[in-house]
């Protein structure tokens, strides 16, 4: 077990033992924000790195004196990438956390929508499926560009190029069927088809890709749109590159450069294309950019190079800590008024537009390329 894991079991039993010993007299003292997502699991390496992130952003604002003197104290919770766990948990968040940094699971949040039992603002979802986003939810506010938008760039893009034939590699759950007919709807508006329709299979953390390699077999396409967890995407470019695989891979923002790069090695990984809905964390001009680092340098419990899920965690939070300092009001009802009152907030270089009847805050797509070194190029 990595020293970032342990230090967040160890925040999981703290909270709990804090819940039950403190009381209402600690709470008062402090503001507490929730995260319930994937800490063990397949996509536990989202969810750990944008706690982590958030983490940096509420050390740095508690070593400013926090927010009217209150502390922000962040309380974990692993829902071990298991629906109904998903649901048992947010619904205990209630009475606890002002606001719930970014969930993990399209499963998930499938289950949740269907439950109803979110009634504390979420700020964040991945994957950002539909299934969250239309109806509007008025708990649910978005910081990154949606699912559809993602697929549509990169479609976009492709057929700019002259690819048309396109084919996807996508898990069997409600992201996979989702992502399928966005990319099936896209392509038949423009008078063309699917290539190959590829399913591999996932059950909690556990998958199998074959089935999805082997309908790939025999079919003729240009390009590849791969949907899932960050390990399986891993898993896939190492062992489509490794059976000789032409075509150009494509993933979305969930693909990890760094997994992919050790997983299936450099050579392999070097040309896979991720779109990005963060701010490039490359970039010397961005000022939100230059911010974060300087904070993840002084306050990241781990050393190295930050990730696109630590800012995206970050972003998170420090967009619950504006909404309170707007509404002037530590509450979930304070963090909703605050957030419907971020219209077009720029945040240092990343823009995100929030209002009573619109909470998807960010239609930013940008591609980038695993370069020669293993670095992302834009």
């Amino acid at each position: 077990m990595n020293s970032t894991k342990q230090q967040y079991l160890l925040c999981v039993a703290l909270t709990i033992i804090g819940f039950a010993g403190a009381g209402a007299s600690a709470q008062e003292k402090e503001i507490l924000v929730g995260h319930v997502a994937c800490y063990n699991g397949p996509v536990q390496k989202d969810a750990t790195e944008m706690g982590a992130g958030a983490q940096v952003l509420f050390d740095s604002v508690n070593d400013h004196g926090g927010i009217d003197g209150k502390k922000l104290r962040l309380v974990v919770a692993d829902d071990e990438f298991k629906p109904d766990n998903t649901v048992k948990l947010m619904a205990e968040m209630k009475g606890k956390v002002v606001a719930l940094l970014p969930m993990t699971g399209s499963a998930n949040q499938a289950a949740l929508v269907k439950a109803n039992v979110l009634e504390i603002p979420l700020v964040g979802t991945i994957p950002s499926t539909d299934v969250v986003r239309e109806p509007q939810n008025r708990n649910i506010f978005h910081i990154r560009a949606s699912d559809r938008e993602q697929t549509e760039r990169i479609l976009e893009q492709l057929i700019t190029v002259g690819y048309t034939k396109i084919a996807v590699l996508v898990p069997n759950n409600p992201f996979g069927d989702q992502s399928t007919k966005i990319v099936d709807a896209y392509l038949m508006s423009r008078n063309l088809k699917l290539a190959a329709n590829a399913v591999y299979l996932l059950a909690g953390p556990k998958a199998d890709i074959q089935p999805g390699l082997k309908a790939l077999e025999g079919k003729s396409y240009q390009a590849v749109l791969m949907f899932g967890p960050p390990k399986h995407l891993a898993d896939l470019v190492k062992e489509l590159k490794t059976r000789g695989e032409t075509a150009q891979l494509y993933a979305l923002s969930y693909a990890d450069a760094a997994l992919i790069v050790n997983t299936a090695g450099l050579k392999l990984a070097h040309g896979v294309v991720i779109s990005q809905v963060m701010p490039n964390l490359n970039s010397q001009i961005t000022p939100l950019v230059r911010t974060f680092r300087e904070d993840f340098a002084k306050y990241a419990k781990t050393k190295g190079e930050p990730t696109y899920f630590n800012i995206e965690g970050y972003i998170a939070a420090k967009l619950i800590v504006e909404a309170i300092r707007r509404s002037k009001d530590a509450t979930p009802d304070g963090v909703r008024r605050g957030l419907e009152q971020l219209h077009s907030y720029d945040l240092g270089g990343y823009i995100v537009d929030f209002s009573p009847t619109k909470h998807q805050g960010s239609s930013f797509v940008d591609l980038s390329v695993i370069g020669s070194t293993g670095r992302l190029v834009y």
